[in-house]
């Protein structure tokens, strides 16, 4: 048996060759660049899904306003209306006039 069959068979049963040894620092970088880039895309997501809300409470104001207001000028009294002699059908005693 040769010494590096026993190193290997010691303690470094996964050691690269040498000329792969470069590998190691560029996967290490790789992963942790990779791992911090999804933490902070993740955390992005995160604020955007609890803020979302938040932020479309004015929009869906603005637009419950806007559809009180189309909905309930129609039930506005006209001037041509507060102008004309009241009609009183609904409490006189024979109901017609």
């Amino acid at each position: 048996m040769s010494r590096i069959s026993k190193k290997h068979r010691l303690g470094h049963p996964f050691d690269l060759p040498p000329r792969w040894q470069w590998l190691l620092w560029s996967v290490i970088v790789l992963s942790g660049v990779g791992t911090v880039v999804s933490l902070w895309l993740e955390e992005g997501t995160a604020a955007v899904v609890e803020c979302a809300p938040v932020a479309a409470l004015p929009v869906l104001a603005a637009l419950l306003y806007w559809f009180n207001h189309r909905v309930f000028k129609a039930a506005m009294p006209r001037p041509e209306d507060l102008s004309a002699p009241p009609t009183d059908k609904h409490n006189s005693p024979t109901g017609k006039e």
